[in-house]
C-alpha cells in the first residue's frame, strides 16, 4: 500500500503536468500569489502604454479553465500585451484578435474561457479609451488649433512630451517646439537626428481633449520662435490633412494617425493592393518591424523573416515615387499582381535599383486585401 504522502506528491506531480504552469508545494497551505498585467501600447517595444493590474483572486479566475496549446503562428495580433507571473515563472503575451494569448518565444497559444475572454476584452476596452487620442478631421481640428495656439505633443512609442506651437499651415498644422528643452526632447523622439520619418502622436489641447495625429522631425520653411534651438517648423496631419505639395493625404500621415487612434487594423482592411504595397515599402524604409509583421500577416514565414533579416543586417529602402496617374485605384478581383521599383542599399555597398514583386488576395469583393508573397526582382 502506497503511503499517503507518496500518493499525495503522485498527485501534485501529476496536476503540474496537466495544467497552466508547474504546482509548488507552499508551507501552512498558503496560496500563491499570481499576477496579470494587461497593458495597451502600439508595438511590443514602445514605452508609452497604459496598464491594469489583477493579482491573487482576480488574476486567478482570469487564468481559471484556460488551456494551453502549441502554434506555429499567431492568428492575428492586437495591440493588448499580458504578462503572467505564475509560480515563479513570467510569461509574456500579445493577445490575439480571437481573445487567445500568443506566445511568441514559446510558440504556444493560452486559451481562455469565454468568460474571461470577456473579462480581458473590457479590460482593454478601458486601457485603449485611456490611452488613444480621438479621429477628427482637420476642417475641425483647424478650428481647435487656431494659429499661435499652444498644446502638448506625446510621441506614442517614447511616450516623451513636449510643448508646441501652431505657427502657420492652411492643409495641415506648421508647428514649433516652445523652448530649447522641447526641442531637445522632440530630437530625443527620433532618436537625436532630424527625419522625415512619419510617427504616431496624441495632440493634447489645454482643455485635456486629446486628438489622434501624426508629426515628422524634419526643420524645414520658415522660422517664428526666436531662441528656442529649432530653425523653422515641423509638420503635424491629421484625418484628411494634405501635404504642401499635393491636395491628397499622405499615405503614412493616414497611417499614423490611425495608429494613435488605435485604429490601424481597420485603416489597413481599407486600403487598395497597390497603397497596402506601398505601406509595407513604408515599414521597411521607417524600418518598423511590427508595422511589417502586421502588414504580412498573410504571408509565410519565410517572407516575413527575409525582410526582418534585411533591417537586422542595416539594408535600407525607399520607394521611388511614381506619378499620380499610375497610382490611381482600379477595379480588382479577387488576386492583384504587382511590381512596384524601389532603392535599396545594403551595409557597405552602393545603392542599387531593385523592383518588389507582390502576390495579394481577397476573399470577396467586400474582404480586405492580403499580402500572401513579396519577393526581389532584378
Amino acid at each position: 500500500m502506497i503511503p499517503l504522502v507518496t500518493r499525495s506528491l503522485i498527485f501534485l506531480l501529476l496536476l503540474s503536468i496537466f495544467s497552466y504552469g508547474p504546482v509548488m508545494v507552499y508551507a501552512n497551505n498558503k496560496t500563491p500569489s499570481v499576477t496579470v498585467t494587461i497593458c495597451v501600447r502600439i508595438n511590443p517595444s514602445a514605452a508609452y502604454e497604459h496598464k491594469t493590474v489583477l493579482t491573487d483572486a482576480a488574476a486567478l479566475q482570469l487564468l481559471k479553465g484556460s488551456k494551453e496549446e502549441k502554434a506555429e503562428r499567431s492568428a492575428g495580433l492586437s495591440d493588448i500585451f499580458i504578462t503572467i507571473i505564475q509560480y515563479g515563472k513570467t510569461s509574456h503575451f500579445r493577445m490575439e484578435k480571437s481573445g487567445a494569448l500568443w506566445n511568441e518565444t514559446e510558440l504556444t497559444r493560452l486559451v481562455l474561457t469565454r468568460k474571461a475572454t470577456i473579462q480581458l476584452e473590457a479590460h482593454a476596452k478601458s486601457l485603449r479609451a485611456s490611452h488613444y487620442g480621438s479621429i477628427l478631421p482637420w476642417s475641425e481640428v483647424s478650428k481647435l488649433l487656431p494659429k499661435k495656439s499652444k498644446f502638448s505633443i506625446i510621441d506614442m512609442e517614447k511616450g516623451l512630451e513636449f510643448r508646441a506651437q501652431r505657427r502657420a499651415g492652411s492643409r495641415h498644422a506648421d508647428v514649433q517646439p516652445l523652448t530649447k528643452e522641447d526641442t531637445k526632447t522632440m530630437k530625443q523622439i527620433f532618436d537625436n537626428r532630424w527625419s522625415w520619418d512619419r510617427r504616431a502622436i496624441i495632440v493634447v489641447l489645454d482643455n485635456n481633449t486629446r486628438i489622434a495625429a501624426s508629426m515628422n522631425g524634419m526643420p524645414h520653411g520658415g522660422d517664428g520662435i526666436p531662441d528656442n534651438g529649432f530653425s523653422g517648423h515641423f509638420c503635424i496631419h491629421f484625418l484628411s490633412s494634405c501635404t504642401h505639395r499635393s491636395v491628397h493625404p499622405d499615405l503614412f500621415h493616414q497611417l499614423m494617425v490611425y495608429t494613435a487612434a488605435g485604429r490601424r487594423g481597420e485603416f489597413l482592411n481599407s486600403l487598395s493592393p497597390d497603397k497596402l504595397a506601398q505601406t509595407f515599402i513604408g515599414a521597411l524604409s521607417q524600418r518598423d518591424s511590427d508595422l511589417i509583421k502586421t502588414v504580412l500577416e498573410g504571408a509565410n514565414t519565410e517572407t516575413v523573416n527575409t525582410f526582418l533579416k534585411e533591417l537586422e543586417d542595416g539594408t535600407a529602402f525607399r520607394i521611388i515615387i511614381r506619378k499620380r496617374s499610375t497610382l490611381k485605384d482600379k477595379e480588382y478581383g479577387l488576386t492583384e499582381h504587382l511590381v512596384i521599383p524601389i532603392i535599396m542599399k545594403r551595409k557597405n555597398q552602393l545603392e542599387q535599383s531593385v523592383s518588389l514583386q507582390f502576390e495579394l488576395v481577397r476573399e470577396s469583393v467586400y474582404s480586405p486585401w492580403r499580402i500572401m508573397n513579396v519577393q526581389f526582382k532584378r
